[in-house]
């Protein structure tokens, strides 16, 4: 053998004037014949990370958020015994899953989590360290069990980033209905995956719907039909088709596992309060019908399909117009928009007949408050940017293990906070520019804040750990 090695050893000790060097010689070559390492066992590789789809798995986990409640002892407030029976019997069906309590008040910053013995432990929900459901941990999968009024909307937006969020607002027999087919995962349910429905309104003439069907309902159907295993099951409804009895005709007929709408959503009339809550985000069809649930469901049953619904306020309406100052005052958008705001918090009638059906839906995907064009499409490039609700309705939800749809929508919060650093550094560059720049920069710090705000919105009803049945 012909390599030498050297003969001189060095550390990187340090002594405060040399770094410790020394000499081998021939004795110090035999230093190495003689074990002086401890014995180990085989070398293991690092543990693989728990697969998220698996929401049962305890690094993984599935939490019940409850609003906190100072009348009840500590140890009250580690169990669910203050909500609803149906609620208690889901978290007892799911064994070791937390309850966690919401405190109004506290910034948005945590989670309060009661154990047994009466002691309290605050969970921060932002750059969360351990995740599951050990003392201490946030699980990944967490179900809102609270109206918006009680536990805010943006509360919800502020989960959607490091957790699968959903939420119930169901009572009574809904509320059985839904919880009993959950416990249960819809075995036995009737819908059928590879019977896809996706129903887009045109009205053309510059109408928003027409950038909705171009930018969403269009791309999602190509995947659909491109699928093998679905192909000629795709039932597209467009252009003459896109009414209300043909959707409801199809739907029965059919029984989707998975439906996509894009329309516009009922918002009036805005001289009749109560009215218009009744009508909340309902479809409005190509012959501008709104969507009556009561026919829908007489017709119908959803029988664990689930439904995307890309429409202005198709999953309810908050208690604040968050774009006041963004859109002119008497003009017929803000005329609107503080219309809906002055309804206060609340989920849209449509999710809550579908979620609370005798054979209910899975989970129902849409929009607090409206949706807007420039979220759609690049305002100064015309690009089109769906790219990760696409994902989440096809490329997600449609495998041999799907995600779970908490899960597969995740990807799209995670945009809202690119957004709002644009808009940080946009900010920051205002100060500096020319009188010839700042309104371009207005225009640019408008466009990313209100992107962000109509992605955030997007919200899931039902419980976050269901998922479309595999293809």
């Amino acid at each position: 053998m012909s390599t030498v090695f050297p003969t001189e050893l060095a550390a990187n000790l340090w002594t405060g004037d040399a770094s410790p060097k020394a000499a081998l010689d021939d004795t110090s070559h035999k230093w190495g014949l003689k074990q002086r390492m401890e014995k180990v066992g085989k070398a293991l590789a690092a543990a693989e990370p728990a697969d998220r789809r698996d929401w049962r798995h305890p690094q993984v986990g599935w939490g019940l958020v409850l609003p906190d409640d100072d009348t009840l002892s500590a140890a009250a407030r580690a169990t669910a015994d203050d909500a609803p029976e149906p609620i208690r019997e889901l978290l007892a069906a799911r064994a070791g899953a937390p309850v966690l309590r919401y405190r109004a008040g506290t910034g948005a910053k945590f989670l309060r989590r009661y154990y047994p013995d009466g002691s309290m432990q605050d969970i921060a929900i932002s750059g969360a360290g351990a995740r599951g459901v050990a003392p201490g941990a946030l699980p990944y999968y967490l179900l809102i069990y609270a109206g918006p009024d009680v536990i805010p909307w943006r509360f919800q937006y502020l989960l959607n980033q490091p957790c699968f969020v959903g939420r119930l607002t169901l009572t009574g027999a809904a509320l059985e209905n839904y919880v009993n087919a959950l416990i249960k995962e819809w075995d036995g349910a009737g819908c059928d995956p590879r019977q896809p429905v996706v129903w887009t309104v045109d009205h053309g003439g510059g109408d928003i719907t027409t950038l909705m069907r171009k930018a969403i309902a269009e791309p999602v159907a190509a995947k659909l039909a491109a699928d093998s295993d679905i192909g000629a099951g795709l039932r597209l409804l467009d252009d003459a088709e896109a009414t209300l009895a043909a959707l409801t005709a199809t739907l029965a007929q059919r029984q989707p596992a998975l439906v996509v709408t894009t329309s516009h959503g009922q918002t009036g009339p805005l001289n009749d309060p109560v009215k218009m809550t009744a009508s909340l985000g309902a479809l409005v069809d190509g012959q501008h019908l709104t969507l009556d649930s009561d026919a829908l469901l007489a017709a119908w049953q959803p029988d664990g399909a689930i439904w995307y619904a890309h429409a202005c306020c198709s999953a309810g309406c908050d208690n604040v117009n968050s774009y006041k100052e963004l859109v002119p005052d008497g003009s017929s958008l803000a005329t609107v928009l503080d219309g809906v705001a002055a309804l206060g918090a609340q989920v849209a009638p449509l999710p809550q007949r579908l979620l609370g059906a005798a054979k209910p839906l899975r989970a129902f995907i849409g929009h607090v408050e409206p949706t807007f064009d420039w979220t759609l499409r690049q305002p100064e490039t015309g690009q089109v940017l769906t790219g990760t609700t696409i994902a989440a309705l096809y490329d997600h939800m449609h495998r041999a293990q799907p995600e779970p749809v908490g899960m597969a929508f995740n990807p799209g919060y995670k945009v809202v906070g690119e957004l709002f650093q644009q808009w940080q550094q946009l900010t920051g560059q205002f100060a500096g520019a020319t009188a010839a720049d700042r309104d371009f920069i207005r225009l640019m710090t408008a466009s990313a804040q209100l992107a962000a705000l109509d992605r955030q919105s997007l919200v899931i009803l039902g419980d976050p750990t269901v998922a479309l049945p595999p293809l």
